[in-house]
């Protein structure tokens, strides 16, 4: 199967166009798919007598390994994306996952910041940077409550991406797909801040530099965001980068913005992800509510 594996590596990276990262997630499930059908069967497994019940005995095996149901849920996923494309290339006859459920997940309440609370960020960011970082970090904290990007979306972009011109930028989406994205005049103010304390600066330049002046990678950012979380004594059960982009998705719905309109500007395939935040609303139109006082006794 190795070489089914990387033939089909080889499509998804190139004719898919789908990122490094999702291949090396794929190329991962795929091989702790072969470590089982070794461990089962021994090396000499045949591809076509895979069948449904050997990939429902893997997924209740990782779920004997403690995975989740989220975990299991992207494995499966791997696993019919794989076997669609050795049906399709005449590989196999028969998918054995065409029929098979995904594993149900509990819908998490996104995590955001109020209002208060990403404006305490910022002037945390202010107040505990150096000059330098200072700079870039309220540009990386800026662009994600002003445009709600990706963590892997933010880290990609180069300086040529942001134009100063017409208030965009141009972000490299899922699926390798660019959008030409608007930012506000804060958003643009705060990057041309950034870029205004940098030596010569190419076309193509990383946008983001970690302190050795290469791009910046996930991890760094990650990290940067979180400090200054801690620094502006933010306290929730799940805080991360993705907290900020939720945070830029909640403040468009309190503002009234349509929910189409956001779906758009966090490039959402599907309404139902957008339609989260509006359970977020409700709460906070109830808690609006209950702080009434007409005065009766």
């Amino acid at each position: 199967m190795v070489d089914k594996i990387s033939d089909f590596l080889g499509y998804v990276g190139t004719e898919r166009g789908f990122t490094s990262k999702t291949v090396e997630a794929y190329k991962h499930d795929l091989g702790k798919f072969d470590d089982f059908l070794v461990m089962k069967q021994g090396h000499g497994y045949n591809l076509a007598d895979i069948d449904a019940g050997i990939v429902k005995s893997y997924l209740r095996f990782m779920a004997e390994k403690g995975n989740t149901a989220v975990t299991r849920g992207r494995k499966l996923a791997t696993l019919k994306s794989f076997f669609k494309y050795l049906a399709s290339d005449g590989v196999i006859k028969v998918d054995p996952t065409a029929q098979l459920v995904m594993p149900k997940v509990k819908q998490q309440e996104p995590s955001y910041l109020t209002e208060q609370e990403y404006k305490r960020l910022l002037d945390a960011v202010k107040e505990n940077s150096t000059p330098f970082f200072q700079l870039r970090d309220t540009a990386i904290v800026t662009v994600f409550l002003g445009m709600g990007l990706r963590l892997s979306e933010l880290v990609a972009l180069n300086v040529g991406d942001v134009n100063f011109e017409d208030g965009t930028i141009k972000v490299t989406r899922k699926g390798n797909h660019e959008r030409i994205l608007p930012g506000n005049d804060e958003v643009m103010r705060v990057i041309s801040r950034y870029l205004d304390g940098r030596n010569k600066i190419e076309h193509d330049a990383p946008l983001f530099l970690s302190m050795r002046n290469q791009r910046i990678d996930s991890a760094s950012v990650w990290r940067v965001v979180k400090k200054h979380l801690k620094q502006a004594k933010i306290v929730k059960t799940r805080l991360s980068p993705h907290t900020l982009r939720h945070t830029f998705a909640t403040t468009l719905l309190k503002q009234g913005e349509n929910i189409l309109t956001i779906k758009e500007l966090m490039s959402h395939r599907n309404l139902r992800t957008t339609e989260r935040y509006l359970h977020i609303n409700n709460d906070d139109l109830k808690a609006a509510v209950g702080r009434i006082d007409m005065g009766v006794k």
